[in-house]
């Protein structure tokens, strides 16, 4: 054969010679591919400065050039140029801030889809929250908003209350007059966390009876939503955990633990209930958000073990963080303006005489000023912060002089909405009396409430808004009904926006909101 006569060759030899001839090559090599990258990156740089599709719209450089500028975390207030109410903020994507231009980007009748950017920074892809195509989405949002309407959830409010109240028994008994100090993030994060946890999977875990309310599962949450930031940019990061068994992700990143064993049992979870798939499993006392799914009309591959594990972490980390976040700012703008709790107290005293037995959710948003503080805690608290850019792939849309080109992501914000000074005087304030006798916005016709977006709206509004609405309801009218408190080395500057990593997170060296209970 032609191939024996290559049978009895020296291959060590051959190789080595060859390796002591490319040797030499290398930094040449090395240096022709550097220069290429070099020349690749210029290449790019020219491209997207002079002549992508947007390249003519108004924004920062460096933001038109790279995305790595969104990456400090910086605040959206320090971006948009005051001279121009749209701008460039990434290579590809722009930013309005015009309220009377959400309607057109969050449309109610239109489904449009979302940047793929976004659909892997919290590592659960396959979740409804996280599905940039709107088709796809509007599939998996049918299967679980009944479980959210809001009838469902008011039919589960005693399970609010219940958690409430065993963490109002604890305020009593634990901290009340013994200057003991009250971390109220946590707290409010032990009570958002039982609640998703009891309604949606009726799985209660009694996070609230941790020790000063220090539960590992909350706090590793809380460090999602600042890694979270950090995963946008460098996705590599989430790749190399998932190449890694558990047991191995938990020695070499410990704090994630607790978030690590909740995926560990809800995909126990899961597992159990794809394997009743029966009218047993469906009437159960207290059906999952999974017995809904299943009883839905997706598809045989919607219904794998992964799919239904990245919804389960989806919806307890969207159900979780952002509600804590916001009853934590509310509680201390709420101290810090006595007359504003002067006010909220005496309502919540006159409506319940005896404050054991609390008001269903229907009476607590009808009493004028604890709804009125509700709404202006929303306004302030923005909710998630993150600009939520939607992309119209099948037609334009026309701002002003602006043509803004087919597959263009174009978002806006919760912070230029509920801080614009035209629409919400003095925005800084925390002033719930703007929201008393059913005002109206600047042009005299919309409602105020049209411009408060801390749910986002059109097709891709929040699913939970509900959930969270009876969450702060209950939440506030209880303990502030029930207890006195006072804030403890606390400023405004600990709920003020510094940054933007999911929520508007206040300033690094804060040690957060506290309080004594007195």
């Amino acid at each position: 054969m032609a191939f024996s006569k290559y049978q009895n060759l020296d291959w060590d030899f051959d190789r080595a010679t060859l390796v002591a001839k490319l040797l030499p090559l290398l930094p040449e090599t090395a240096g022709l591919l550097g220069v290429l990258y070099i020349l690749y990156g210029i290449g790019l740089g020219i491209y997207r400065l002079f002549f992508s599709p947007i390249a003519k719209f108004p924004g920062p450089k460096l933001a038109a050039f790279t995305q790595w500028y969104e990456s400090r975390g910086f605040s959206w207030k320090l971006l948009t140029p005051s001279n121009s109410p749209i701008v460039r903020i990434n290579p590809w994507e722009l930013h309005v801030d015009d309220p009377e231009f959400h309607d057109t980007i969050y449309a109610t009748n239109k489904a449009y889809d979302k940047m793929t950017h976004f659909q892997f920074r919290f590592n659960v892809p396959l979740a409804t929250f996280s599905t940039a195509d709107s088709e796809e989405h509007r599939m998996r949002r049918t299967a679980i908003a009944p479980f959210f309407s809001k009838s469902r959830i008011r039919g589960r409010a005693y399970q609010i209350q219940s958690i409430i109240d065993g963490i109002s028994y604890r305020l009593l008994t634990e901290y009340a007059g013994k200057g003991k100090v009250l971390s109220v993030e946590n707290m409010w994060g032990c009570f958002t966390a039982d609640a998703i946890m009891d309604i949606v999977f009726a799985r209660p875990k009694h996070f609230s009876q941790y020790p000063d309310f220090a539960s590992p599962f909350t706090v590793a949450l809380r460090q999602m939503a600042v890694w979270s930031h950090t995963t946008l940019h460098f996705g590599w990061i989430l790749t190399l955990m998932n190449c890694i068994p558990n047991a191995v992700t938990k020695v070499l990143f410990p704090p994630f633990n607790p978030v690590l064993e909740f995926q560990e049992e809800m995909d126990k979870e899961i597992k159990e209930v794809l394997a009743g798939r029966n009218e047993e499993a469906k009437v159960a006392t207290l059906p999952t958000v999974f017995h809904d799914i299943l009883s839905s009309n997706l598809p045989p591959h919607e219904l794998s073990l992964k799919r239904l594990s990245h919804e389960a972490v989806s919806l307890v980390g969207a159900g979780t963080e952002t509600t804590a976040w916001s009853l934590t700012i509310g509680t201390c703008h709420i101290l810090d303006n006595p007359h504003v709790l002067k006010q909220l107290k005496d309502e919540l005293i006159k409506a319940m005489p005896d404050p054991s037995k609390p008001l269903s959710i229907a009476e607590l948003e009808q009493l004028p000023y604890l709804d009125a503080v509700v709404k202006e805690i929303l306004r302030i608290a923005f909710g998630g912060v993150e600009r939520l850019p939607r992309i119209n792939r099948t037609g334009a849309w026309f701002y002003g002089k602006w043509v803004i080109p087919p597959g263009t992501p174009v978002g806006m914000d919760q912070y230029h909405m509920h801080f614009n000074e035209q629409i919400f005087p003095e925005p800084s304030v925390f002033k719930p009396e703007r929201w008393l006798g059913n005002p109206r916005g600047p042009d005299g016709t919309k409602l105020l409430t049209y411009y408060l977006t801390t749910f986002a709206k059109g097709t891709r509004m929040c699913t939970g808004l509900y959930l969270a609405y009876a969450e702060i309801y209950i939440g506030l009218s209880t303990l502030f009904r029930r207890h006195d408190f006072e804030l403890f080395e606390t400023t405004r500057r600990d709920v003020e926006f510094y940054a933007e990593f999911l929520k508007a997170s206040p300033w690094p060296g804060s040690k957060g909101v506290r309080v004594l209970v007195k």
